[in-house]
């Protein structure tokens, strides 16, 4: 049944487990799960809790050492439950997953490695350790195609990604980015309008930033747009469509937010861009994680990002070596920075008044990632 669960987790997410499904799955009969875990519930956060011990157990060493950052994609049903539950924890307690938890293992064996270095920089490095293969993870061919990166180039950006999260263990503190500043508040949705195909589409935006639509029923979306129900099917035939149509807004709102950066896509600029669109990259992330269709999403504003780090780094036309080194340190950045946008809710949730710095440190980071290549020693 823990092993049905799991997989039902990271399907749909934790809101969206049915008992019966499980049931079956597991070939017994529902009223097991209420004779051996109490609910259905009980149940969803007893599969994740295991699965994350179970990760750990096989991942982390013995001895003080730090894990290897990849180590999560040998482990597809870890990864994807974990982020369905960060996207719509449901049942799951978050300080609960948090405590002893692989970001809070590796802050503290940082920690004992380090204890010179600031406790915030080493919750950063440890949060960076966890979100940039999460993102590279989810995001895999958003980012491949954004960045242009062949399907047989994938594993070599794959396995430089994780040499240069081994690489941030040496270092001891990094300049705050130069445009440093408060993070904004996430983009609205459009204003309730009075027409009741505009008030779903509405409702469906403001339901979004709060939920996975996985968890949410047509009759929850009528209620909130104030229509009647039969208006879903009148409009729009079901209400998948509802949520695609809004999607859609969504993520032109996202791209354009994107190519208005007026610096390069990196650093604090870019870290403001996704977390004004946490709602579009959640509900994306969900899409993808339960393999289910999506529209035409794309992460543009790579191939900017890719020509400015082609630049800085004077590399040629015709270095195919540099160019495939700088496409792996720019898919190493922007995965960090949607990793980021999904894992956040994890490491604060045991305290989350350090966020705001955490977060500049990650902004760090992720600059840092472009403007110091490999062969430049760590400060």
């Amino acid at each position: 049944m823990t092993a049905a669960a799991l997989a039902a987790i990271a399907d749909l997410g934790p809101g969206g487990v049915s008992g019966r499904a499980i049931a079956r799955d597991a070939e017994v009969h529902h009223e097991q799960i209420q004779q051996m875990f109490g609910s259905v519930d009980e149940l969803v956060a007893h599969a994740v809790q295991t699965e994350r011990d179970r990760f750990i157990s096989i991942s982390f060493p013995v001895s003080p050492g730090l894990p290897d950052p990849l180590a999560a994609g040998d482990h597809p049903l870890f990864w994807r439950s974990i982020a369905q539950v960060l996207l719509d924890p449901g049942p799951v307690s978050l300080r609960t997953l948090a405590e002893g938890g692989p970001v809070d293992l590796i802050r503290r064996r940082l920690a004992a490695a380090a204890d010179d270095r600031d406790e915030m920089f080493e919750m950063a490095i440890a949060g960076a350790w966890a979100a940039a293969p999460l993102g590279a993870l989810i995001f895999k061919e958003p980012l491949r195609r954004g960045l242009e990166i062949a399907d047989s180039d994938w594993d070599t950006c794959w396995s430089h990604l994780g040499d240069r999260l081994c690489s941030l263990a040496e270092v001891s503190g990094l300049a705050p980015p130069q445009s440093a500043s408060p993070l904004p508040q996430e983009m609205a949705g459009t204003s309730e309008p009075d027409r009741g195909r505009e008030r779903l589409l509405s409702a469906a935006e403001g339901l979004l930033a709060k939920r996975l639509e996985t968890t949410i029923t047509g009759r929850e979306l009528a209620a909130a747009a104030n229509v009647n129900y039969g208006l879903v099917s009148h409009y729009f035939g079901s209400k998948t469509s509802v949520f695609d149509e809004a999607l859609v807004h969504l993520h032109e709102m996202f791209l354009n937010d994107v190519l208005d950066v007026v610096e390069s896509v990196s650093g604090a600029g870019a870290f403001e861009v996704f977390a004004r669109h946490r709602t579009f990259l959640r509900s994306w992330a969900s899409r993808l994680l339960g393999e289910r269709p999506t529209p035409n999403f794309e992460l543009l504003g790579m191939q900017r990002l890719m020509n400015d780090l082609l630049d800085l780094r004077s590399i040629r036309a015709d270095d195919a070596r540099g160019r495939l080194e700088a496409a792996a340190d720019a898919m190493s950045s922007v995965a960090l920075q949607l990793g980021w946008t999904i894992l956040r809710p994890l490491p604060t949730a045991i305290d989350p008044r350090g966020l705001p710095v955490i977060t500049e440190h990650l902004q760090s980071i992720s600059t840092w990632l472009l403007d110091h290549p490999p062969s430049t020693p760590p400060t």
